[in-house]
């Protein structure tokens, strides 16, 4: 008797030790937990697993001659709309340029005005949650008949080619090196009868 209740003494004291009962599987302890967490956050990925980034594309610049000179930030297409940079590009025309920003809350209103001789070109919008919204355009307090669009790309100021064509009275194209900008050349003024009669 006193044998039989030894025996089972060892086996009750064995099964405590490696957590196991006669009807249980084994326990795991808690610092048996945090070894298998450790060991499963070091893992490596399968190689079967990728990972996708989003990666969003920009388009690259191009070279941008305005009025002879070679501007450092270059023109863009993007979507299939060609963009200048605006402040430098009417720089590069004679204009003073001038902008301001100005923080409201949750958003921000930036400026860009223009100055030439007696003209005034005024170009604003405001941005919220990285959205451009409420462009607005003028020259001498007229709206300039262009569908309004800005993009901003490493803090320069993009906006359509066909902008500075009505608003600065040039003219834009693309050569096989990449887009010129020169100033419009004057129409000729028809001859009068009296002009033709004293040339005659």
């Amino acid at each position: 008797m006193r044998k039989t209740l030894l025996a089972a003494g060892l086996l009750a004291g064995a099964a405590a030790l490696t957590g196991c009962t006669a009807d249980t599987a084994p326990q795991t302890t808690p610092q048996a937990a945090q070894k298998a967490t450790a060991e499963a956050a070091t893992a490596k990925p399968s190689p079967d697993v990728t990972q996708e980034t989003a990666t969003e594309e920009t388009p690259a610049p191009v070279a941008l001659e305005v009025d002879g000179t070679l501007l450092a930030a270059g023109a863009i297409n993007e979507q299939g709309d060609l963009l200048l940079p605006l402040v430098e590009t009417g720089e590069a025309l004679g204009w003073q340029a001038d902008s301001e920003t100005t923080q409201e809350e949750t958003q921000a209103k930036r400026v860009i005005t223009l100055e030439k001789d007696e003209s005034r070109i005024t170009v604003s919008w405001t941005v919220s949650d990285n959205t451009t919204k409420g462009i607005t355009w003028q020259k001498d307090g007229l709206l300039i008949p262009v569908d309004t669009r800005i993009t901003t790309m490493n803090d320069v100021v993009y906006v359509p080619a066909a902008f500075f064509e009505e608003a600065m009275d040039v003219r834009v194209s693309e050569t096989e090196t990449g887009v010129s900008v020169v100033p419009a050349e004057p129409e000729e003024t028809p001859e009068t009868t009296e002009q033709a009669g004293e040339n005659g």
